[in-house]
């Protein structure tokens, strides 16, 4: 039994699975059971029975909260449905009608929130083969968990700090790829969206950290694109006039 919170990411299929923006009312999935993870480990249908059961939202204690980027000071709603299907963990989420939740929604039409994950503890594993064993054949996993303490399940976007997103260990070049398509979908979404400063301030500052991984990961000063690399020092500026006015 583990002692310390882990976080899971959810990219392929981890999108909103259906919306109802004028009800504020959201789909998707914060966990897929049976995929190996960046750590080896494989989430299996029925690890989530007992803490649903417990502590969900049609409990005697609801405690599963449902935030952004992990961030227990910014809850977006109410979760009013958890459970288990055969794809994996899905959620139901009445939106707050605070300025977070609005956002939220805004990004969630743009298409911006495209990545969820969880924060827990695991309760049981087993391990599925020797570390060297694994190291030969990732692809069978290193450890399968099959329950875990539920603390909260996240919806991921470009800004958030969690160290843990998928983008932060990229380094190929199908990611890069997927990292600048990010940066532009950031910039389209701040140019158009009438969301609040705070959240296309702190889009843009995000923006311009992916263009400096981009560049990381290509170990060079070119853009790697062979487009002209995005000025976000003057975006950033020209959205901090309009702010002023």
């Amino acid at each position: 039994m583990e002692s310390i919170i882990k976080f899971k990411d959810v990219v392929i299929g981890g999108e909103v699975v259906n919306a109802d923006p004028k009800k504020g009312i959201i789909q998707g999935y914060f966990s897929h059971f049976d995929n190996v993870d960046s750590d080896g480990d494989i989430i299996r249908k029925g690890a989530f029975t007992k803490t649903i059961r417990e502590q969900g939202p049609n409990s005697a204690q609801p405690r599963i909260k449902h935030l952004i980027n992990h961030d227990s000071s910014q809850p977006l709603g109410k979760l009013t449905s958890l459970k288990e299907d055969a794809m994996g963990l899905k959620y139901e989420s009445q939106i707050g009608t605070h300025t977070l939740g609005q956002d939220f929604i805004k990004m969630v039409e743009s298409g911006l929130i495209t990545e969820h994950s969880i924060g827990f503890k695991t309760v049981k594993q087993n391990q599925l083969q020797s570390y060297e064993d694994y190291m030969n054949t990732p692809s069978k996993g290193w450890y399968e968990i099959t329950e875990v303490k539920l603390y909260e399940g996240s919806s991921l976007t470009s800004w958030g700090a969690n160290p843990l997103t998928p983008v932060t260990s990229l380094k190929n070049e199908i990611d890069a790829d997927y990292i600048y398509a990010r940066q532009q979908a950031i910039e389209k979404f701040c140019r158009n969206t009438d969301a609040t400063d705070e959240t296309i301030e702190a889009l843009l500052l995000h923006s311009k950290q992916l263009a400096q991984m981009i560049l990381d990961i290509k170990g060079t000063t070119q853009p790697v694109k062979a487009t002209e690399p995005v000025d976000m020092v003057s975006i950033i500026r020209e959205f901090n006039k309009s702010i002023k006015k």
